[in-house]
């Protein structure tokens, strides 16, 4: 007992002050810590400050309501500063010489970590949250579903799911509809697809569980980074427990079907499987478990599909609060595919490459801006491996460094004196010329870990706007209220309702 009240005591209390004198030291200064909830108390105060005010449409700057703890924070303590998660201590930089450090390291120094346990059991323990040799291992396992030919074939699924929504608006001359609710059904709909293909109906229960996974891991992020804390039974976390085992089961069995069957489709569990199965056949030891498949899988859906459903939110939040902008990108897609052509196969590259007499495309410097204003991850965490040496700063291991990419993508210094404004032409030569430094743009992370699955998304989004863009026109509601908010990924967070009018029926 004395053992256990004396190790508490180091972890708790001892500890956290050795590591803020160990910074203050060498310059690194921060809030002060308290006592087991270290900065949270602070940083939810300020979050429900920033909250209570509305921004206006054409106000970007939502640190205010995402991370205002990390604006002020800056403003005192400078580029690098100390912060605490619960007792676990985290360095937080837009200092681009240490990110860019921290994301091209290749020695497995600075780990994925989850910063609340119970965000495991919703995100999946797959490839974006392993480390060193299993993250490799995982890696030739998922990577191949992601070239080009693949990509490709997504593309046909993401022009079905996007023409099936937009049914509902075709009917009348104009409509208001919630952009949010939408872009979250096409999202979570070919991702579904692409997951699991034909077998996608039958787990439909498995994509709104796993909805609702998301929904109750948005709550984590206010709990205290207690030891156990996700043990616990609280109502919450039985209700997490019981929605991670009927996942568990659900992908389960649609795997030992598959097996049984011996037939295994052409979706990312098949690749899978038939990897696992040339693995096996080459007498590699290098495979994937049951178990293991059923996490790359959680992990494919919670990634692909929040991030989908954000971009395609704020992309036509910004085309709609940008009407110049919309009718520019309207003319683009009309050029790019005249008549009825669609956006798949081979013409996704029109969207995507440089064009040396226009320039960069319009849809794909649309895009850039809206992840650069409104990325849908707020920032990037990793957890040092052991003691390291950081651009000249000493740091000890297991303290959490993040990248707050809110933050970092409005900075001046970095983006220049607009870094605030809505500008797509900033892009216009291209992403590596658009900042200060050729790879600020951070919201699909950069270096070895970078998104597998970045190419893909980027063309999902493509083909979701060019086929909305080409059919109708849109502006914001007199409802809508300007409040992004972080729920797990960049939300609005009362919804994003839209005018739309059928260009059809207008013309």
């Amino acid at each position: 007992m004395v053992l256990v009240t004396t190790r508490a005591l180091w972890y708790l209390l001892w500890r956290p002050y050795a590591v803020a004198r160990w910074f203050r030291r060498q310059g690194i200064r921060g809030p002060p810590y308290n006592l087991l909830v270290g900065s949270l108390p602070e940083c939810q105060k300020m979050i429900v400050a920033g909250r209570a005010k509305d921004l206006d449409t054409i106000s970007h700057d939502c640190i205010t309501t995402v991370q205002p703890f990390f604006q002020k924070w800056a403003s005192m303590y400078g580029k690098t500063f100390l912060y605490w998660l619960g007792p676990t201590p985290a360095l937080c930089s837009t200092d681009m010489e240490l990110v860019k450090k921290v994301l091209t390291d290749r020695t497995d120094m600075f780990q994925k970590d989850y910063s609340n346990p119970s965000l495991e059991a919703v995100l999946g323990n797959g490839v974006v949250f392993a480390n060193g040799h299993d993250w490799k291992r995982r890696r030739k396992f998922i990577h191949p579903a992601f070239n080009q030919e693949k990509i490709k074939s997504m593309s046909a699924i993401t022009l079905e799911c996007t023409q099936q929504t937009m049914e509902r608006w075709r009917n009348r001359q104009q409509a208001e509809i919630d952009m949010m609710h939408d872009s979250d059904e096409i999202a979570m709909s070919v991702i579904a697809r692409v997951m699991l293909g034909k077998c996608y109906k039958e787990a439909w229960e498995v994509f709104i569980a796993g909805k609702e996974q998301l929904k109750l891991a948005t709550y984590a992020f206010a709990d205290p980074p207690v030891p156990g804390l996700w043990y616990l039974p609280t109502r919450r976390n039985r209700r997490a427990w019981y929605l991670d085992k009927l996942v568990k089961h659900k992908i389960s069995q649609i795997i030992e079907a598959r097996l049984a069957s011996g037939v295994y489709e052409d979706d990312l569990l098949g690749q899978m499987l038939q990897l696992q199965l040339q693995t096996c056949s080459s007498g590699s030891t290098e495979t994937l478990s049951t178990e293991e498949m059923v996490g790359e899988c959680r992990t494919f859906f919670a990634a692909g599909y929040e991030t989908s459903a954000s971009l395609i939110t704020w992309a036509m939040f910004l085309l709609a609060s940008y009407p110049r902008w919309q009718e520019m990108v309207r003319e683009e897609v009309v050029r790019e595919y005249p008549a009825h052509r669609l956006p798949i196969g081979d013409a996704l590259g029109k969207l995507k490459l440089k064009n040396k007499r226009r320039g960069d495309l319009q849809l794909n410097m649309l895009l850039l801006e809206t992840l650069r204003l409104y990325g849908p991850i707020a920032f990037l965490q990793r957890k040092t491996a052991s003691d390291t040496i950081l651009t000249h700063v000493k740091v000890p291991k297991g303290t959490m460094i993040t990248i707050p990419l809110v933050l970092l993508h409005r900075d001046k210094e970095i983006w220049g004196p607009d870094a605030d404004e809505f500008n797509p032409m900033r892009f216009q030569n291209g992403l590596s010329r658009a900042a200060k430094y050729s790879h600020a743009l951070l919201a699909f992370s950069f270096g070895p870990r970078v998104c597998a699955g970045q190419n893909f998304a980027m063309v999902e989004v493509q083909i979701v706007i060019a086929t909305i863009i080409k059919s109708f026109s849109f502006t914001l509601s007199p409802t809508y209220v300007h409040k992004p908010s972080n729920f797990i990924t960049l939300m609005p967070k009362y919804g994003l309702p839209l005018i739309v009018r059928n260009l059809q029926l207008t013309a």
